[in-house]
């Protein structure tokens, strides 16, 4: 029997089998060439990649670390903020609010960029610049303090909040309006791709998707810089009652951040189980939006409370999660108007 030759049946077995193994043996292979396209961006966004612990795809999710998380205030103030950002560069978070831009550094210390009127989302570009969307419209201020107005706020609305896709393209909300987006380069184009209002958005690490935070969380393919968004895909609906998200961010495992505004609770959502893993109390409300910085991008930043209950803040914890640096953006986009405001914009060159 042991000399008999193998059936037809069992040599497709075999055969099935070693295809198996054929992609089990390619599967690291591609998970390697993930993370170093994640490594490439973080250095796009100025971070020094040996220092940040780039997950791979088959790593499991530290669920622990979103068990009893205690938060700090960094610094406190009297007016409301919103729109976080972390420079690399110096090691300092920058956000919009009452006032258009702050600077904060890691003792505490806040400096006034730009005042009223306020803004709602900020962003770095890899020139040093930084985008910032409020009631003005979208503006981009450049290093040495000159500052653009890109999009119009008395023609499109007030914005709210602002992310970057892959293709360097701007999404940014108007919640009274909907959606909109601009494409790099001088001949750049500013176009309403979702209807819909909403407060929060973000690109995941991908690049493949736009997620919405509303009463559920949602996302559209992203099929190109300046192509159609794909349809709505309902990612999770929060309890009835229990309030939706505002501001949103992802971590390098692609997991989705939300924090609701009236109670200050983040919950962590999983695009791929589409289901809830976590929920982390700031123990502050309001608390408007959240993002990852510090060195190795494990630091959670959200920024929180309101003039009338006299508790403005922004509350920092390293969460031992590596965050999602964002997108890196362009270096050019078409400029409606230079504005007559000029900012004290404090530079930092790395290396110095």
């Amino acid at each position: 029997m042991k000399n008999q030759k193998p059936s037809a049946h069992l040599s497709d077995s075999n055969f099935f089998v070693s295809g198996l193994l054929l992609i089990s043996l390619l599967l690291p292979c591609h998970l390697a060439l993930a993370s170093d396209k994640m490594a490439s961006i973080f250095a796009n966004r100025g971070f020094d990649p040996e220092q940040v612990v780039i997950p791979h795809c088959c790593d499991e999710f530290p669920y622990e670390r979103l068990e009893k998380v205690s938060f700090k205030a960094l610094a406190t103030f009297d007016l409301f903020p919103e729109g976080p950002s972390y420079r690399p560069a110096d090691d300092s978070w920058f956000f919009a609010g009452n006032n258009a831009l702050s600077r904060v550094d890691r003792s505490g210390a806040v400096e006034v960029l730009m005042e009223k009127p306020g803004a709602g989302g900020t962003h770095f570009l890899p020139d040093g610049s930084i985008l910032v969307i409020g009631k003005v419209g979208l503006r981009r201020v450049f290093p040495d303090g000159k500052v653009a107005l890109l999009v119009d706020g008395e023609e499109i609305g007030p914005g709210n909040d602002i992310t970057m896709g892959r293709y360097q393209e701007v999404y940014f909300t108007v919640p009274s309006k909907g959606i909109y987006r601009l494409t790099p380069g001088k001949e750049g184009r500013v176009e309403r791709v979702i209807e819909e209002g909403a407060n929060g958005l973000d690109v995941d690490p991908t690049g493949r998707y736009l997620f919405v935070a509303r009463k559920s969380v949602e996302r559209y393919m992203i099929n190109g810089p300046d192509l159609p968004l794909g349809e709505a895909q309902t990612i999770y609906t929060f309890p009835e009652g229990k309030g939706g998200g505002d501001g949103c961010t992802f971590d390098a495992h692609g997991n989705f951040y939300t924090v609701h505004f009236k109670t200050g609770l983040i919950r962590v959502i999983s695009p791929q189980e589409r289901d809830l893993i976590g929920e982390i109390q700031t123990g502050v409300a309001p608390a408007s939006n959240l993002t990852f910085g510090g060195p190795n991008n494990t630091q959670l930043l959200v920024t929180a409370g309101a003039p009338k209950f006299a508790n403005c803040q922004v509350l920092l914890t390293d969460l031992g999660v590596t965050g999602f640096c964002g997108h890196a953006g362009a270096t050019e986009y078409p400029v409606l108007r230079w504005l007559e405001e000029e900012v004290a914009f404090p530079q930092f060159v790395a290396g110095e």
